[in-house]
């Protein structure tokens, strides 16, 4: 790739409870993603996945921002974000039209959709997503992609996401004032769905939760589409929170000491090791047992879980989750938080790591960077999707600045 080449970057925004984080991917000379920056900051701007302070939070993007910024030289100035936070609701709907030339044409897709999606919501949320799920033509049901098909009537099936308008308003406020705009905002879990799962296990049945510093995202998969969501308002630093007053010490300490001895493997010397706890004031360090600590943590993860349990059996897909469950996000780094699960939940899990991508750095197991890593991907899919907007974009470009050159090049010669 040349200099002078016209360089497309997606950049992913994921602004969690804990922490905000910056991914620049552009395309290498085959045409593949590659990462070429990344930013990351703690942030205290949030409870709960929702904006609690406008500075705290524009402080930590800014900077996230400006350290991707530095690693790849690109003034960008718009991200794809994600969004989170016990307001998500989603609803499923149904709407047929008949269709206008006796073949399904996008126009019949889109109003087919729209009117699926004409439900009763409450005033202060807005639709996030409208999510198809199958389509249906004179009667003849699952239809994936109806576009082009022979017919009279159409009806569609679709998942209806919303979050609430104030949530999505002061998130936005905190990006531009942060000097970017938002090219879109994807529910957390709907973007980690595309860095953790494959396609076998959402067409078997996967129920994916993403437990997150703030909130622990729950979306359910079946026959390849998303049918279910929720947003349970207990994660990662719960289980820190906990630590910090059982073992009364700060919550740097706290975390420390979650992320190198939690653990929720039974251990028979479990009351054999010692972990040193520092003192929140002038007075010595203290010591506590593991067993002590892996009680507080199971305490907390039983709870995490138990609701967990209530949102699968009111989706009404129990029975279809025959991929098990997959756990990412920060807080699923617990030692054998997948094997605890299995014995809970009575089925296979997992802990999902981000997809790989080339570049900058080696995401492998790094289960925080997973709804950032897919969000680049959840928008580079979106952008496949255009290919007719940005080949007219490229081309106006390209035709703009070789008419350009020819009128600079006429007035150098006449100057």
């Amino acid at each position: 790739m040349t200099k002078n080449s016209k360089v497309e970057f997606i950049v992913a925004l994921d602004i969690g409870t804990t922490k905000v984080l910056c991914l620049v991917a552009d395309y290498d000379e085959d045409g593949n993603l590659r990462i070429v920056g990344v930013g990351q900051e703690a942030c205290r701007g949030l409870n709960k996945g929702v904006i609690s302070e406008i500075d705290a939070t524009v402080s930590s993007i800014r900077k996230a921002k400006d350290q991707a910024r530095a690693m790849t030289n690109c003034k960008f100035t718009s991200v794809t974000t994600g969004i989170a936070g016990n307001h998500i609701q989603s609803y499923n709907g149904n709407a047929s039209i008949t269709i206008l030339n006796d073949e399904v044409t996008e126009e019949d897709k889109e109003n087919v959709i729209t009117s699926a999606s004409d439900i009763s919501i409450p005033a202060d949320q807005e639709i996030l997503h409208r999510i198809p799920q199958y389509y249906t033509i004179d009667g003849q049901m699952g239809i994936k992609e109806p576009l082009g098909m022979a017919g009279k009537r159409l009806e569609a099936n679709v998942h209806i996401i919303t979050c609430s308008t104030t949530a999505k308003k002061n998130l936005n406020k905190c990006i531009e004032n942060s000097f970017l705009d938002v090219d879109e905002f994807v529910l957390q879990p709907v973007a980690s769905s595309y860095s953790v799962l494959t396609p076998e296990e959402k067409s078997l049945g996967v129920c994916l939760v993403d437990i997150g510093g703030g909130t622990t995202d729950i979306a359910i998969f079946t026959d390849g589409d998303i049918k279910h969501t929720a947003v349970i308002p207990v994660a990662g630093q719960n289980v820190t929170n906990d630590i910090r007053i059982g073992l009364c010490t700060s919550l740097e300490a706290s975390e420390e000491i979650k992320e190198k001895y939690g653990s929720l493997v039974p251990e028979l010397n479990a009351d054999e090791v010692i972990i040193p706890v520092p003192s929140v004031s002038d007075k010595p360090d203290t010591e506590v047992k593991k067993s002590v600590l892996t009680h507080i943590i199971k305490c907390r993860i039983d709870e995490i879980f138990k609701d967990i349990q209530n949102e699968i059996s009111s989706s009404g897909y129990t029975s279809k989750i025959r991929a098990g469950i997959v756990f990412t996000g920060g807080g699923s780094k617990i030692e054998g938080l997948d094997t605890y699960a299995e014995e809970i939940f009575s089925m296979s899990a997992r802990i999902g790591s981000p997809k790989p991508i080339p570049g900058i750095t080696n995401f492998n197991g790094q289960t925080r960077f997973s709804t950032a890593v897919g969000l680049l991907l959840y928008r580079e899919e979106q952008l496949k999707d255009m290919p007719h907007r940005q080949n007219s974009e490229n081309a106006l470009i390209t035709n703009f600045s070789k008419i350009w050159n020819k009128f600079s090049k006429y007035f150098q010669k006449e100057l």
